[in-house]
């Protein structure tokens, strides 16, 4: 097998642990007096040791050289309601839930692969995203009386989500992976700060701990998963659908730490995105074997 379609599945499934975890803290602090712009302001020292490390090893300037800044702009610009839109979901809708739902994410990415990447897809990959789909429905269940209107909250940061991860892909050679990284989480994180400074708030050392222990995972799992789209290159749709897999982690947390239960129908939806998940790895042997 392609050794860049090894090392992105690879990437993308450590991401996608990191991801959940990150989600999990959040879903705590979200029923707190912690706002996305504390979580924000307090994580900075972490993101801030990516380039510190790069100064001190000279390759700062070397990493943030674009040959066409506005794809890796664009996408930190994207980057900034993220946080927002992850705080106000999970304090209405459970982890389960929220997780289950950014598995939308595949579905999109797909339209645009399709559309923007010219990708040639096999039966594999749309036997995955019909499984997808369908259990997606089974856990959103439009018209039943479990549907929350922040579900929408939700699916509009998946579609900010999928956006970036296809500028990364679309427009791989205009920056490194550490560069797309770094203008990615450096509006976002500036913004946080005049915020503080309006609504400032001091937090226990154990929400602190929780932010730093969030802080570092989360900024591993987006440089993890920004190095998985950019390497991936013409296989973006068959990857894609691995980040399902986040689902049975997440359902894991929310039902042994959080006490958080789907109900019979969205466990099914689970399910089937999962089985999703298995089955895009043949779709991706059968990509390479066809290109």
């Amino acid at each position: 097998m392609n050794k860049s379609i090894i090392n992105s599945t690879i990437l993308l499934l450590v991401a996608g642990t990191f991801f959940v975890t990150n989600d999990a803290i959040i879903n705590f602090l979200s029923q707190t007096d912690v706002k996305f712009y504390h979580f924000i302001f307090y994580g900075i020292p972490v993101f801030l040791c990516f380039p510190l490390y790069l100064i001190i090893n000279g390759k700062l300037i070397e990493n943030l050289k674009c040959s066409n800044y506005y794809p890796p702009i664009i996408r930190g610009i994207l980057n900034i309601p993220l946080p927002l839109t992850a705080f106000v979901a999970l304090e209405n809708i459970k982890l389960p839930e929220f997780t289950t739902l950014n598995m939308t994410a595949p579905l999109m990415g797909t339209i645009f692969a399709i559309f923007f990447l010219k990708e040639k897809l096999n039966k594999f990959t749309y036997l995955s995203l019909f499984i997808g789909f369908i259990g997606v429905t089974f856990v959103i269940q439009p018209g039943f009386d479990t549907f929350n209107i922040f579900y929408l909250v939700t699916l509009f940061g998946v579609l900010l989500i999928t956006i970036t991860t296809f500028i990364v892909n679309k427009y791989n050679y205009v920056a490194s992976n550490i560069g797309f990284f770094l203008y990615g989480g450096i509006l976002v994180h500036m913004i946080s700060i005049p915020l503080f400074i309006i609504d400032p708030l001091i937090v226990s050392f154990f929400e602190y701990l929780l932010i730093i222990i969030a802080s570092i995972f989360i900024n591993l799992a987006m440089f993890f998963a920004t190095t998985a789209f950019r390497i991936a290159q013409k296989h973006y749709a068959s990857v894609f659908p691995l980040v399902y897999l986040q689902v049975l982690w997440s359902s894991l947390i929310g039902i042994y730490i959080f006490n958080e239960y789907m109900n019979f129908y969205a466990y099914i939806g689970a399910f089937l995105i999962v089985i999703s998940g298995i089955i895009s790895l043949p779709s991706q042997i059968k990509q390479l074997k066809d290109s």
